[in-house]
C-alpha cells in the first residue's frame, strides 16, 4: 500500500526514513554478492522478478483517502531470494513506483516501511520458525511459509499501518478501528492465495529457484523398502529369465502323447 503525503506527522516520516535506511544498509551487507556475481541464472531470475514486481505495483486501487492498495508479493520474493535481496528488490520497485506516479518523497520512508520492510521481515521470521522444526513434507513449506507466512505478514503490515495512522496521522480517520479491521480479509487472503500459488508452482517444478526451500531434506528418498526391492523367486523374475535359443527349444510339451501314435499304427 502507498500513502499520500500529508497523512503522517513529519516526525513519523523521519523515523520511517531512518528505520528503512538502517535496514537497507544491513541488507546490503548481508546480500550474497559473490554468489550473485558468479551465478548468471540467479541474476536473470532476480532481474526478471524485479521487473515483474515493479509492473504489478502499477495495477492498484485508489481508496480516495490518500491510500493506494496493490499486490505486494514480498513473501514470494523473500522465499525466492532470501530477505536481503527481497529488501533490495522492494526498495528498487518502490523507487520506480514513486518516480512513475510522482509521489511525494517525504512519505517514501513510510511506504518502504509498510510495503517492504515489515512484510519481508515478518515473512522471513515465519519461515525461520517453521525451519526450526526441520519438516520433511514439502506441503509444510508451501502452506506454512508460503500461504500462512503471507497471511501473517500482510495482517501485521495492515495493522501496523492502521495503528500508525491512528497514532501518528494528522488526518482524523472517518471510521473506527473496528470498522477498518472488517476490511482486513479483503486485503489479506487474495495476497496470500496469489503468493501461495507462485510458491507452490515454483517449488514443485523448479525447486532450485527457491532459495529458502531445502530440496535435499524435503525431497529425500524414503528409507522404507518398496515391494519391488523385496526378494523375488528366480522363476518369477522376468528380468532374469532368459528365452531359450531357437535350436534348443523343446516343443515336446506341445506334441500329443506317444500312445496316440501307437493307436494309429494298430488301426
Amino acid at each position: 500500500m502507498n500513502f499520500a503525503g500529508g497523512l503522517f506527522s513529519a516526525g513519523f516520516e523521519w523515523i520511517s526514513w531512518i528505520i528503512t535506511m538502517l535496514v537497507c544498509l544491513f541488507a546490503l551487507r548481508k546480500a550474497p554478492w559473490v554468489t550473485i556475481y558468479n551465478d548468471s541464472s540467479l541474476q536473470n531470475r532476480f532481474l526478471g522478478c524485479l521487473v515483474v514486481i515493479a509492473f504489478v505495483w502499477q495495477m492498484n486501487v485508489n481508496l480516495n483517502i490518500g491510500v493506494i492498495i496493490h499486490f505486494m508479493g514480498m513473501t514470494t520474493l523473500t522465499l525466492f531470494f532470501g530477505w536481503p535481496l527481497a529488501i533490495l528488490a522492494g526498495v528498487i520497485a518502490q523507487l520506480v513506483d514513486t518516480l512513475w506516479n510522482g509521489q511525494a518523497w517525504s512519505v517514501v520512508g513510510c511506504n518502504l516501511l509498510f510495503n517492504v520492510v515489515i512484510p519481508v521481515l515478518a515473512s522471513w521470521w515465519v519461515h525461520i520458525r517453521i525451519e526450526h522444526f526441520k519438516p520433511t513434507n514439502p506441503f509444510v513449506f508451501i502452506l506454512g511459509s508460503g500461504f500462512f507466512g503471507c497471511v501473517f505478514s500482510t495482517s501485521l503490515t495492515t495493522l501496523a499501518a492502521l495503528g500508525s495512522l491512528k497514532l501518528f496521522g494528522v488526518v482524523e480517520l472517518k471510521l473506527s478501528v473496528a470498522d477498518y479491521l472488517g476490511y482486513l480479509p479483503i486485503f489479506v487472503f487474495p495476497e496470500a492465495v496469489v503468493n501461495g500459488m507462485f510458491i507452490s508452482a515454483t517449488t514443485i517444478l523448479h525447486p532450485y529457484a527457491v532459495v529458502a526451500f531445502n530440496e535435499a531434506r524435503y525431497f529425500k528418498q524414503s528409507e522404507r523398502e518398496m515391494i519391488l526391492d523385496e526378494y523375488i523367486e528366480p522363476a518369477l523374475d522376468l528380468e532374469q529369465t532368459e528365452a531359450p535359443e531357437e535350436d534348443e527349444q523343446d516343443d515336446s510339451r506341445y506334441r500329443p502323447p506317444k500312445d496316440w501314435y501307437d493307436k494309429d499304427k494298430d488301426s
